[in-house]
């Protein structure tokens, strides 16, 4: 069955419950934080829950990722989410350990915004992309440079983008294939309840919610990265400025498997 005619009663967004599979290409930028975190990890709609915060951060490894999804079962659409690293969880399966959250992330879909934030308490919201060159062809090789722009979805409120990464692959080295299951990192997220706005695109929910990602590519590369964002490049309040890598991963043809999640109340 076609999960994208699932709909809620009432609801203009038809429902894509979990599992999803996902064809994409994405890259890696990587960081390690510390406390405190820097000021707008999170969008103020979903700081302003009493489930989320700062509490309990553990840091370790982080990464900021941008997304290109050519297949999901809402079609396709452009992603930038920043993990801070690990945080203490507190129930279900995963309680007594430090687990990994995604705090922050845009992207140019309204499908994916809401069935994001309904199925995995991903806290989603609307945002503008450019990219400099179109993912690299099965066979093609990439470009020598990609530069990827992201703005406020309201053209009203700026144009200047919050985020700009020029992304170098090392052509000088061979590719590799990369598996998530290969990785020294647990990929399981534990997402706290995010609230809802006016908009019924930015769905709430009321339980926490736990989900280990699986990620894998025939095709990862080494790449050079030079990052803006957050204040050097426009008003506050749309992206916190972290500190990242100089080197990072493409991954080419890759597929992103998010489960169905493990849901409890605190």
């Amino acid at each position: 069955m076609d999960v994208r005619k699932r709909q809620d009663r009432g609801h203009p967004i038809p429902e894509a419950p979990a599992p999803w599979s996902c064809n994409c290409e994405t890259y890696w930028l990587v960081l390690q934080l510390q406390n405190p975190l820097p000021a707008d990890i999170y969008d103020p709609l979903e700081a302003s829950h009493s489930a989320v915060s700062t509490e309990g951060f553990r840091g370790g490894f982080g990464m900021v990722m941008i997304v290109r999804y050519s297949h999901t079962p809402v079609g396709s659409y452009d992603e930038l989410l920043v993990i801070p690293g690990t945080f203490d969880v507190s129930g279900g399966s995963q309680k007594g350990k430090a687990r990994r959250r995604i705090s922050r992330i845009y992207v140019n879909q309204r499908e994916t915004t809401y069935n994001g934030r309904k199925n995995w308490n991903i806290p989603k919201h609307l945002a503008r992309f450019e990219f400099s060159a179109p993912p690299v062809a099965k066979g093609a090789s990439p470009p020598s440079d990609l530069t990827v722009s992201v703005y406020p979805h309201d053209a009203g409120i700026s144009d200047k983008p919050f985020f700009r990464a020029t992304l170098t692959p090392a052509r000088y080295l061979p590719t590799f294939p990369l598996d998530t299951a290969w990785l020294p990192l647990n990929m399981t997220f534990v997402q706290p309840p995010i609230p809802s706005s006016d908009d019924s695109v930015l769905c709430g929910t009321d339980a926490w919610r736990s989900y280990k990602v699986a990620g894998r590519t025939r095709r990862a590369r080494v790449m050079w990265t030079r990052v803006e964002q957050g204040e050097e490049l426009a008003e506050k309040g749309y992206w916190p400025l972290v500190p990242l890598w100089k080197l990072g991963l493409w991954l080419e043809d890759a597929t992103l498997d998010i489960p169905k999640p493990e849901e409890w109340q605190e």
